[in-house]
Protein backbone atom coordinates (compact mmCIF):
# COMPACT_ATOMS: atom_id res chain seq x y z
CA UNK A 1 0.00 0.00 0.00
CA UNK A 2 0.91 3.71 -1.26
CA UNK A 3 0.51 7.11 0.44
CA UNK A 4 -2.72 8.48 0.05
CA UNK A 5 -4.02 11.71 -0.39
CA UNK A 6 -7.68 12.74 1.55
CA UNK A 7 -8.31 16.01 -0.05
CA UNK A 8 -10.67 18.33 2.25
CA UNK A 9 -12.66 21.46 1.96
CA UNK A 10 -12.66 23.25 4.98
CA UNK A 11 -14.73 26.33 6.35
CA UNK A 12 -11.68 28.29 7.93
CA UNK A 13 -13.13 29.81 10.23
CA UNK A 14 -14.65 26.87 12.22
CA UNK A 15 -10.84 25.32 11.35
CA UNK A 16 -8.97 28.45 13.17
CA UNK A 17 -11.42 27.81 16.25
CA UNK A 18 -9.45 24.71 16.81
CA UNK A 19 -6.12 24.60 18.38
CA UNK A 20 -2.84 24.50 15.92
CA UNK A 21 -1.86 21.09 17.63
CA UNK A 22 -5.12 19.38 17.42
CA UNK A 23 -6.05 20.23 14.05
CA UNK A 24 -5.13 17.55 11.80
CA UNK A 25 -6.65 15.15 14.41
CA UNK A 26 -10.55 16.72 14.32
CA UNK A 27 -10.19 17.01 10.68
CA UNK A 28 -9.33 13.28 10.32
CA UNK A 29 -12.18 12.68 13.19
CA UNK A 30 -14.41 15.08 11.50
CA UNK A 31 -13.97 13.44 7.60
CA UNK A 32 -13.10 9.91 8.82
CA UNK A 33 -15.26 9.39 12.20
CA UNK A 34 -15.89 5.58 13.48
CA UNK A 35 -18.60 4.47 12.73
CA UNK A 36 -21.46 3.50 14.97
CA UNK A 37 -22.89 0.39 13.43
CA UNK A 38 -22.40 -1.49 9.93
CA UNK A 39 -24.86 0.22 8.37
CA UNK A 40 -23.46 3.44 8.96
CA UNK A 41 -20.21 2.10 7.44
CA UNK A 42 -21.61 0.46 4.02
CA UNK A 43 -23.19 3.68 3.78
CA UNK A 44 -19.82 5.72 3.55
CA UNK A 45 -18.43 2.86 1.78
CA UNK A 46 -21.66 3.27 -1.39
CA UNK A 47 -20.57 7.31 -1.70
CA UNK A 48 -18.19 6.95 -4.66
CA UNK A 49 -18.10 10.28 -6.10
CA UNK A 50 -17.54 13.99 -5.53
CA UNK A 51 -18.09 15.80 -2.11
CA UNK A 52 -18.73 13.53 1.01
CA UNK A 53 -20.61 15.48 3.92
CA UNK A 54 -20.10 14.70 7.57
CA UNK A 55 -23.27 13.12 8.70
CA UNK A 56 -23.86 15.21 11.73
CA UNK A 57 -25.14 19.06 10.44
CA UNK A 58 -23.01 20.52 13.02
CA UNK A 59 -20.17 18.96 11.31
CA UNK A 60 -20.58 20.29 7.75
CA UNK A 61 -17.59 23.11 8.00
CA UNK A 62 -15.63 20.54 5.77
CA UNK A 63 -16.07 17.74 3.56
CA UNK A 64 -13.86 15.24 1.63
CA UNK A 65 -13.46 15.32 -2.02
CA UNK A 66 -13.40 11.69 -3.57
CA UNK A 67 -11.53 11.44 -6.86
CA UNK A 68 -14.11 8.70 -8.34
CA UNK A 69 -12.51 8.87 -11.97
CA UNK A 70 -8.71 8.86 -11.22
CA UNK A 71 -7.48 8.00 -7.95
CA UNK A 72 -6.66 8.88 -4.23
CA UNK A 73 -3.55 7.37 -5.01
CA UNK A 74 -0.40 10.31 -3.84
CA UNK A 75 1.22 8.19 -6.69
CA UNK A 76 -1.01 9.26 -9.90
CA UNK A 77 -0.81 12.85 -8.20
CA UNK A 78 3.15 12.89 -7.74
CA UNK A 79 3.40 10.99 -11.65
CA UNK A 80 1.27 14.26 -12.99
CA UNK A 81 3.61 16.24 -11.30
CA UNK A 82 6.83 14.99 -12.95
CA UNK A 83 5.05 14.58 -16.33
CA UNK A 84 4.44 18.85 -16.07
CA UNK A 85 7.85 18.52 -15.11
CA UNK A 86 9.32 16.97 -18.18
CA UNK A 87 6.69 18.58 -20.95
CA UNK A 88 6.47 22.54 -19.58
CA UNK A 89 9.24 23.35 -21.59
CA UNK A 90 6.80 22.33 -24.83
CA UNK A 91 4.22 24.48 -23.52
CA UNK A 92 2.86 28.26 -25.10
CA UNK A 93 4.64 30.10 -22.11
CA UNK A 94 0.75 31.41 -21.32
CA UNK A 95 -0.52 27.93 -20.90
CA UNK A 96 2.69 27.14 -19.00
CA UNK A 97 2.11 30.17 -16.22
CA UNK A 98 -1.31 29.37 -16.13
CA UNK A 99 -0.70 25.60 -15.03
CA UNK A 100 2.63 26.26 -12.90
CA UNK A 101 0.16 28.47 -10.95
CA UNK A 102 -2.74 25.48 -10.74
CA UNK A 103 -0.22 22.68 -10.22
CA UNK A 104 2.09 24.80 -8.45
CA UNK A 105 -1.17 25.37 -5.37
CA UNK A 106 -1.83 21.89 -5.17
CA UNK A 107 0.78 18.69 -5.85
CA UNK A 108 3.73 19.93 -8.08
CA UNK A 109 6.90 21.22 -6.43
CA UNK A 110 7.99 23.72 -8.84
CA UNK A 111 11.00 23.87 -11.22
CA UNK A 112 13.86 22.26 -10.06
CA UNK A 113 11.69 21.44 -6.85
CA UNK A 114 11.24 24.48 -5.80
CA UNK A 115 8.19 25.45 -4.13
CA UNK A 116 6.14 27.35 -5.98
CA UNK A 117 4.01 28.39 -3.32
CA UNK A 118 4.75 28.22 0.34
CA UNK A 119 2.94 26.69 2.99
CA UNK A 120 3.28 28.85 6.02
CA UNK A 121 5.15 28.41 9.17
CA UNK A 122 2.87 26.93 11.71
CA UNK A 123 4.29 23.45 12.65
CA UNK A 124 0.57 21.70 12.01
CA UNK A 125 1.43 22.29 8.45
CA UNK A 126 4.38 20.13 7.77
CA UNK A 127 1.91 16.88 8.46
CA UNK A 128 -0.36 17.89 5.00
CA UNK A 129 0.32 17.17 1.83
CA UNK A 130 -1.84 20.42 0.54
CA UNK A 131 -2.19 23.37 2.77
CA UNK A 132 -3.91 26.45 1.03
CA UNK A 133 -6.25 29.04 2.92
CA UNK A 134 -9.38 30.71 1.19
CA UNK A 135 -7.36 33.73 0.13
CA UNK A 136 -4.96 31.15 -2.50
CA UNK A 137 -8.07 29.48 -3.86
CA UNK A 138 -8.84 32.07 -6.16
CA UNK A 139 -5.68 32.15 -7.94
CA UNK A 140 -5.85 28.82 -8.76
CA UNK A 141 -9.48 28.97 -10.29
CA UNK A 142 -8.39 31.76 -12.23
CA UNK A 143 -5.27 29.64 -13.53
CA UNK A 144 -7.64 27.05 -14.37
CA UNK A 145 -10.40 29.12 -16.50
CA UNK A 146 -7.13 29.85 -18.43
CA UNK A 147 -5.94 26.16 -18.74
CA UNK A 148 -9.00 24.51 -18.70
CA UNK A 149 -10.13 25.03 -22.32
CA UNK A 150 -6.44 24.53 -24.01
CA UNK A 151 -5.53 21.12 -22.13
CA UNK A 152 -5.68 19.64 -25.96
CA UNK A 153 -2.69 21.35 -26.94
CA UNK A 154 -1.16 19.42 -24.03
CA UNK A 155 -1.72 16.19 -25.89
CA UNK A 156 1.40 16.02 -28.54
CA UNK A 157 4.27 17.22 -25.96
CA UNK A 158 2.55 14.69 -23.59
CA UNK A 159 2.77 12.11 -26.41
CA UNK A 160 6.25 13.11 -27.57
CA UNK A 161 7.70 13.02 -24.03
CA UNK A 162 5.83 9.84 -22.54
CA UNK A 163 8.20 7.46 -24.61
CA UNK A 164 10.94 8.30 -22.03
CA UNK A 165 8.97 8.17 -19.25
CA UNK A 166 9.11 5.82 -16.31
CA UNK A 167 5.86 5.66 -13.65
CA UNK A 168 3.86 8.22 -15.46
CA UNK A 169 0.17 8.79 -15.74
CA UNK A 170 -1.07 5.70 -17.98
CA UNK A 171 -2.32 8.18 -20.76
CA UNK A 172 -3.12 11.56 -21.52
CA UNK A 173 -6.65 11.22 -21.10
CA UNK A 174 -5.60 9.67 -17.51
CA UNK A 175 -3.75 13.02 -16.99
CA UNK A 176 -6.36 15.42 -17.98
CA UNK A 177 -9.06 13.50 -16.07
CA UNK A 178 -6.72 13.58 -12.69
CA UNK A 179 -6.99 17.48 -13.84
CA UNK A 180 -10.13 18.11 -14.03
CA UNK A 181 -10.80 16.76 -10.71
CA UNK A 182 -8.59 18.64 -9.21
CA UNK A 183 -10.40 21.33 -10.94
CA UNK A 184 -13.50 20.99 -9.42
CA UNK A 185 -11.93 20.62 -5.95
CA UNK A 186 -11.25 24.34 -6.29
CA UNK A 187 -14.03 25.27 -8.03
CA UNK A 188 -16.23 24.57 -5.68
CA UNK A 189 -13.58 25.78 -2.87
CA UNK A 190 -13.79 28.70 -4.27
CA UNK A 191 -17.41 29.38 -4.62
CA UNK A 192 -17.83 28.97 -1.17
CA UNK A 193 -14.80 31.25 -0.20
CA UNK A 194 -13.02 28.23 2.03
CA UNK A 195 -10.09 26.76 2.37
CA UNK A 196 -8.22 23.43 1.28
CA UNK A 197 -6.04 20.88 2.92
CA UNK A 198 -5.07 17.29 1.80
CA UNK A 199 -4.52 14.55 4.86
CA UNK A 200 -1.94 11.95 4.17
CA UNK A 201 -4.01 9.05 4.60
Amino acid sequence: MGLDITVVMVDWGRLNRVPAGERVEVLIDTVCPDFCCVPCAEADVAVTSAWVWPRAQEQRWCAEYRFVHTTGSYKWHFELSNAWDDMREFTDPDLRVALDTFLGGLVWDGPDDEPVVTVGADPWHARLLLFRPPDEVPALARAWERAGPRLEELRAPFAAEAAGWAGRPRSFDHAVALLREWADVVAEADRRGWGLVGLPY
